[in-house]
């Protein structure tokens, strides 16, 4: 199903430059913060060795930064799936997927089916919607995002990150039909599965370009690194790309067969610490 990575003899030296993690389900356990101490000591012991370590996720920023901070971060953060790319250390966006205007101009027109949200990010930060009516939405609007309640669209198509819409599954699922039908070109679609917040589904619409695996490209030419040097770790579907394009992809075990088939290895979540078992197999001071 996958091509095993091994090591000859006891350990092999650790020839690595830049470390790059999914969060939820494969750094932490889904929908939570929890750092181990041993992930920590090993964020630690590879910076001694001159190996970098950073975050590429589907979570925005805000939800980010608590982890971030922990773990002492100071590479640019890779967020919102691969659309922002942020200096933790000035919290300014280094790098942008935004929205084609095209497919912008045609979100704000598709049809919205009663009983679900529709939200613009922007990229200042800033979420913009015409109303709100679900649990979901409201807990955006209230704790989750900076958020602003408008009369009608008015920010410029230029400056559109992502559509977001909230909902059951059934009206998302024929949102996303709509959407693939009828929106050209095709954007980037990921549907999300209700969190600890609410009990709605969350499908979030992309430029075609946006991925994580093109916004890692982005960073390790910014760091004067190659992708063989990459070490990425992932165990989603929007992690796909950046498993395919690191030197060393690394896949959480019970990820989907695809994700799994991409992967050079698979380590276990992070409940088992998974990331700290696969890098110990490494020489490492």
């Amino acid at each position: 199903m996958f091509a095993q990575y091994t090591l000859k003899g006891d350990k092999m030296k650790f020839n690595h430059k830049l470390v790059v993690t999914d969060l939820d389900g494969t750094l932490v356990p889904y929908y939570t913060n929890r750092i181990s101490e041993q992930t920590r000591e090993m964020v630690n012991r590879l910076r001694q060795n001159g190996v970098e370590f950073t975050i590429a996720t589907g979570r925005s920023w805000a939800q980010t930064k608590p982890i971030v901070t922990e773990l002492g971060i100071t590479l640019p953060v890779i967020v919102q799936a691969g659309a922002l790319i942020i200096d933790p250390l000035t919290e300014q966006t280094l790098h942008t997927q935004p929205l084609r205007q095209e497919i912008e101009l045609q979100l704000r027109r598709i049809w919205r089916i009663p009983g679900t949200d529709q939200f613009c990010l922007c990229e200042s930060g800033l979420y913009y919607a015409t109303r709100i009516t679900t649990k979901g939405g409201d807990w955006l609007y209230n704790f989750g995002e900076e958020c602003s309640l408008v009369p009608e669209w008015k920010h410029q198509p230029s400056e559109a990150i992502k559509h977001l819409f909230i909902g059951s599954k059934e009206d998302l699922e024929q949102v996303g039909l709509k959407i693939q039908q009828n929106v050209i070109p095709t954007p980037n679609l990921i549907l999300w599965p209700p969190d600890q917040n609410t009990e709605e589904w969350y499908l979030e619409v992309f430029d075609p370009l946006t991925s994580k695996g093109q916004a890692l490209q982005w960073l390790a030419n910014y760091l004067g690194v190659t992708m063989e040097t990459v070490i990425a770790f992932g165990d989603g579907a929007n992690d796909l790309d950046m498993l395919r394009l690191a030197g060393v992809g690394v896949a959480i075990a019970g990820a989907g067969n695809e994700v799994l088939a991409a992967a050079d290895a698979v380590t276990a979540g992070p409940e088992e610490d998974g990331i700290v078992r696969f890098l110990n197999r490494f020489k490492l001071k």
